[in-house]
């Protein structure tokens, strides 16, 4: 478990090259959370619920199966916190590995295959006019990205959605999808031009 005190050695020692500087207090909370304190999950959750939640609703496109999927994340990590041990990432990379692991359960279920045989409604169109937007700022930037998304290979489309919407560093995004810096430097460059006809690819990557 790293103490609060020790952040600034261990956050030298161990930062990899990529990952942005995380924030002493969220490792404090981390620790308080991993000794037992509600009221430190209780900060973490209000502070990374709707990256996590936006993050699962644009993959099932239901909202109250996201909000349920969400749920689950949260009770997967509070189990898990333990687990838990800094690597220089901001703890969201490790939310949202829990939240994709979380969403390929769904997909993988009987209960979703059940669904789908019923169905003949043809793939989801996935709506986020009313997804929690983490920065206003690139509502508009983010609004195209995620109506292109669409129609690209799942692969390209997931590491545009961490790096562009969700705005995780390239050494963030690895971590989540399990693949090098190296393999996403070049995933990404793959799926840039991909989506270089569907967007200004300009704007997105500024």
């Amino acid at each position: 478990m790293l103490s609060a005190s020790a952040f600034s050695t261990v956050a030298t020692s161990v930062a990899q090259p990529g990952l942005r500087p995380v924030d002493p207090e969220i490792i404090r909370l981390v620790e308080e959370a991993q000794g037992g304190s509600s009221a430190a999950f209780a900060a973490l959750y209000d502070r990374y619920v709707d990256r996590v939640y936006a993050f699962v609703y644009r993959r099932v496109g239901d909202r109250h199966l996201a909000e349920d999927l969400t749920g689950d994340v949260f009770t997967r990590a509070l189990r898990r916190i333990d687990t838990y041990r800094y690597t220089g990432a901001d703890p969201i990379a490790w939310l949202l590995t829990i939240a994709r692991n979380r969403v390929h359960d769904h997909y993988k279920s009987a209960r979703f295959r059940l669904e789908q045989a019923q169905s003949d409604a043809g793939v989801t169109e996935v709506d986020l006019s009313s997804a929690p937007e983490r920065d206003a700022e690139r509502a508009a930037v983010v609004a195209e990205v995620q109506a292109a998304l669409t129609k690209l290979k799942p692969d390209h489309a997931e590491v545009l959605h961490l790096r562009f919407v969700e705005d995780l560093s390239v050494a963030e995004a690895a971590e989540i999808l399990s693949r090098r810096v190296g393999a996403v430097r070049a995933l990404q460059h793959r799926a840039l031009k991909a989506l270089a006809a569907l967007v200004d690819v300009e704007a997105v990557a500024g």
